[in-house]
C-alpha cells in the first residue's frame, strides 16, 4: 500500500510518499510525478520519503529518474537517507558522462585486486 500527498507551499510542490514503493505502486507513482512535473513548470518538486517503508528496483530506478530530472529529496530515516544518498551520487556521476556500469565494475576489479594481494 502507498499513499501520495501533494502540498503546494510557495513555489515548492512536495510529494510526500508514504508506505511501499514498489510493485504495482511505481506506475502510481510515475503517472502522479508526470503529472506534477508537466504543471510545475519552474517550481521546485520535493520528494519526501520520510514515511516510506520499502522500495523496490523499480522504486529505485524511478527515484533515479526523479532526481536526474532535478526533484529535491527529503528523507528522514536510515533507510531512505542511503537511497537517497546513493541514487542521487550515481545521477552526479551519470551526469559527467559515465554509465553506472563502468563505475560498478571499476569497483569490483578494485576489490578483485586488493584481495589477491591479500
Amino acid at each position: 500500500m502507498m499513499r501520495i500527498t501533494r502540498q503546494q507551499d510557495g513555489e515548492t510542490m512536495t510529494l510526500k510518499i508514504e508506505g511501499c514503493l514498489a510493485g504495482e505502486w511505481v506506475n502510481e507513482m510515475k503517472r502522479c510525478w508526470d503529472e506534477v512535473k508537466t504543471g510545475a513548470r519552474r517550481r521546485a518538486i520535493r520528494i519526501d520519503l520520510t514515511d516510506v517503508t520499502f522500495i523496490d528496483a523499480a522504486g529505485r530506478e524511478l527515484l533515479a529518474q526523479m532526481f536526474a530530472s532535478g526533484a529535491i529529496a527529503g528523507a528522514a530515516n536510515v533507510m531512505t537517507k542511503a537511497v537517497v544518498e546513493q541514487l542521487t551520487s550515481e545521477a552526479q556521476v551519470n551526469q559527467s558522462g559515465q554509465s553506472r556500469q563502468s563505475g560498478r565494475s571499476g569497483m569490483r576489479k578494485d576489490l578483485k585486486q586488493s584481495t589477491k594481494r591479500s
